[in-house]
């Protein structure tokens, strides 16, 4: 891709969109050098004036479109009177399209992208409703609308996501900093939350006949939000299997069917963190939308380009290092270009109720352990 993309994805780290702004009408107001002939200034306003001024343009419109963010709106007044003056004087072509651009901006809701006002019309799958809508029990809601319901709410959270809280670790940050990454912590959260739901669904169950049941419901969740392409989802479910509080429970799992296993397995095996995520990367390159990938992934790799290399070049203390900022904008690239288009599923309020009063409710895992050596104690434990 090319550096104007990746600088428009990157820029929020080391500068405001004031300053830019700034410096893109710096950059189209430029002065020709003196004592040049009246056939130089010509030549120079031909060859190097009108360059520039259309490169600037381009800019101003690509960031309109693509890079604009609702924090920016404070600036499109200045946006707007420079068009309308400066660039009108210029090219009345540039400022009736830059005009029509502020305009749509004033028109969207906040954080919403020009791409993602274009809504996806295809016709969804019919809904699978549970028996008694008004006393939902979790094995009575179908495990693929299951998956649906919770990809719409995965989706909604994955698809808010900014450029700028993937740079510099800000999900890591306390929520008081400026650049807290609330979208990214939000997602965080989101599977957090259905991995401890996951867990305590099967711990609440005394016999382990019955907890072979809800492991069997939650790998069919797994495995239809795989076949959705919604891998956030799917990882979360997996995280349940594979904690500490389920994956000890020997006498439940050796009830576990084949089938079961079989499905588990693969999943297991696509999802696995082998050679870095090796099986799961090859096939998220080759998926079509819609798709909702793991974040944790792209997490790492942010995580990895941050603290691997310096933010300036060491010859210069106040030149920026762009190759680290290329290195992420790749990253967030590959992030972004799965926010959009949405699924088509129908969202069920009942259901959404449902799943945001359990994953509010859910306790923290390590609570969870201390169940789940009341019901199998260690002395029923394979030693090692």
């Amino acid at each position: 891709m090319s550096f104007i993309a990746n600088f428009l994805l990157t820029y929020r780290s080391f500068c405001t969109s004031d300053e830019f702004l700034g410096l893109l009408e710096q950059r189209y107001n430029l002065l020709a050098p003196e004592g040049l002939t009246p056939e130089e200034l010509e030549t120079w306003t031909e060859r190097k004036q009108k360059l520039v001024r259309l490169r600037v343009f381009n800019v101003m419109k690509n960031w309109l479109e693509n890079y604009y963010t609702d924090e920016d709106e404070p600036i499109l007044a200045r946006l707007e009177f420079f068009t309308n003056t400066v660039i009108r004087d210029a090219s009345s072509f540039s400022a009736d399209q830059l005009n029509r651009l502020i305009r749509k901006r004033r028109e969207l809701d906040p954080n919403k992208n020009l791409k993602k006002l274009v809504p996806n019309n295809a016709a969804g799958p019919t809904s699978i409703m549970p028996k008694n809508i008004t006393d939902i029990k979790m094995l009575e809601i179908d495990p693929l609308e299951m998956a649906r319901q919770l990809s719409i709410r995965d989706f909604k959270l994955y698809s808010s996501i900014l450029p700028i809280e993937c740079l510099g670790q800000g999900w890591s940050r306390d929520d008081n900093d400026s650049n807290a990454a609330t979208n990214v912590k939000q997602s965080i959260d989101y599977c957090n939350r259905l991995t401890a739901w996951a867990t305590e669904s099967i711990l609440v169950h005394e016999e382990p006949k019955r907890r072979v049941v809800i492991i069997k419901y939650w790998v069919q969740v797994a495995n239809h939000c795989r076949i959705l392409n919604n891998y956030n989802t799917c990882m979360a479910i997996l995280s349940a299997f594979d904690n500490s509080a389920i994956g000890r429970l020997r006498k439940t799992w050796e009830l576990v069917g084949n089938r079961t296993n079989q499905t588990l397995g693969y999943i297991r095996k696509l999802m696995g963190a082998n050679r870095n995520f090796v099986e799961y990367r090859e096939m998220i390159h080759s998926v079509n939308p819609p798709c909702i990938p793991f974040l944790g992934i792209y997490l790492q790799d942010l995580t990895f380009i941050e603290d691997g290399n310096p933010d300036y070049l060491k010859k210069s203390s106040n030149l920026i290092n762009f190759a680290k900022k290329q290195k992420a904008a790749e990253v967030i690239r590959e992030l972004k270009q799965f926010q959009t288009p949405p699924y088509t599923f129908r969202l069920i309020p009942e259901l959404q109720d449902f799943i945001k009063t359990r994953l509010e409710n859910s306790h923290d895992i390590e609570q969870l352990y201390e169940r789940s050596v009341r019901l199998e104690p260690r002395n029923v434990e394979p030693t090692v």
